[in-house]
């Protein structure tokens, strides 16, 4: 580890060099709090990482080599107690949300060389100390498989995942309490890439990105199906069309609206993918031109929270041959974004992040992967709070 000096000056230098052009002239001053080491993989990278609030601590679920692992954090990021290691390693994603008196955990493993209907979707239902009560398993997950979500819709346990095998690939979902049969969401003439869902009061929302080839190219689009409680869903809409061959679309929802953030190249020769936020009406369409948050050319997914009482991006992305993450917090409006905050350190390179609103701050667990494919991997988490 390099000292503590050494890692500010180079963080302060990224963000100088880096800072974001699109917010005004009196954007929050926003800043982390101290990290905290969680684990250490025994694997140059971990297959997926997700973090949930409970009201009273948080509880970071992480996959890698050896297993599902899970671990109650406080407010701070600190560590309340051992990790537990839940079953085998969720190669195809992990998710996570909160369910009775504990946390929900949706695990997509992928089917193997040997058998390829041996993939399958594990729903987890865990107590305050982190035992399994409950253990379902549906669907099926190909052999390319990788992106699960999860939430929770009127008492009823909505997933959706990726089902990617042989160069096609379906969104999938299913709510686990009305007893439905899983259903693809997603056109089968389009490559759909992992998916998201939210809820906003009796209503679900999942997107996800299409792409496919158009002669010498490619298009792409992020689509967005919106449900009733009570309904199934209808047909999905093109909120975006997009430079970019993986969007990786992420949906944010609280009772003041509903938020989309997307990568793309949306400005003809900028070379660099950007993180775009634009807000949505109820119907999935945008109502406001994207804004551009920052570089958004990282390995993992970018993540979008309602908190702070606006909204938090956290995005990997890269500088001069550096991964890390960069975080943001924009207003509702998206008319004001405060300066980037990069979670950075030399010869270290830090590739997913997973994100919570805890209290009156952000908590994020980033995950940082081998240096050059090599070495191991460690979990660290981190608050975020602006003045």
């Amino acid at each position: 580890m390099i000292p503590d000096w050494v890692r500010s000056t180079s963080r302060c230098w990224l963000l100088w060099c880096c800072s974001i052009s699109a917010c005004d002239s009196s954007p929050p001053a926003c800043h982390f709090g101290a990290e905290h080491a969680l684990f250490e993989s025994t694997a140059p990278a971990f297959d997926d990482v997700a973090l949930v609030w409970l009201g009273t601590h948080a509880v970071a679920v992480f996959s890698e080599a050896t297993g599902l692992y899970a671990r109650q954090l406080d407010a701070q990021g600190l560590a309340r107690a051992a990790v537990v290691r839940l079953g085998p390693r969720c190669d195809a994603g992990v998710a996570a949300a909160v369910g009775g008196k504990g946390a929900l955990l949706a695990c997509a493993r992928r089917a193997t060389d040997q058998v390829e209907t041996s993939g399958v979707v594990s729903l987890y239902e865990l107590d305050a100390q982190l035992a399994i009560v409950r253990l379902e398993r549906f669907g099926r997950v190909g052999r390319s498989s990788h992106g699960i979500a999860l939430t929770v819709l009127s008492n009823d346990v909505v997933v959706s995942w990726q089902d990617a095998a042989a160069g096609n690939a379906r969104v999938w979902l299913t709510r686990r309490r009305q007893g439905s049969e899983p259903r693809a969401i997603s056109e089968q003439a389009w490559y759909a890439s992992a998916p998201g869902v939210v809820t906003r009061g009796d209503r679900l929302y999942a997107s996800w990105a299409e792409t496919r080839e158009a002669g010498s190219s490619f298009e792409s689009r992020v689509r967005l199906v919106g449900v009733g409680a009570n309904a199934s869903p209808q047909g999905p809409v093109t909120v975006v069309t997009t430079r970019d061959d993986a969007p990786a679309p992420e949906l944010a929802a609280s009772q003041a609206g509903l938020w989309l953030s997307f990568r793309d190249q949306r400005r003809l020769g900028r070379k660099k993918t950007g993180l775009y936020l634009a807000r949505l009406d109820a119907l999935g369409k945008t109502v406001s031109e994207p804004v551009r948050a920052g570089r958004a050319d990282g390995v993992g997914r970018p993540v979008l929270r309602p908190c702070l009482g606006g909204l938090v991006a956290a995005t990997p992305r890269t500088f001069a041959g550096d991964y890390f993450v960069g975080v943001v917090r924009a207003d509702l409006a998206l008319r004001t974004l405060s300066g980037e905050q990069q979670f950075y350190e030399d010869s270290h390179e830090f590739a997913q992040v997973a994100s919570t609103c805890a209290d009156d701050r952000a908590l994020l667990v980033i995950a940082e992967r081998g240096r050059l494919g090599g070495g191991r991997a460690a979990l660290r988490s981190v608050t975020f709070t602006c003045d």
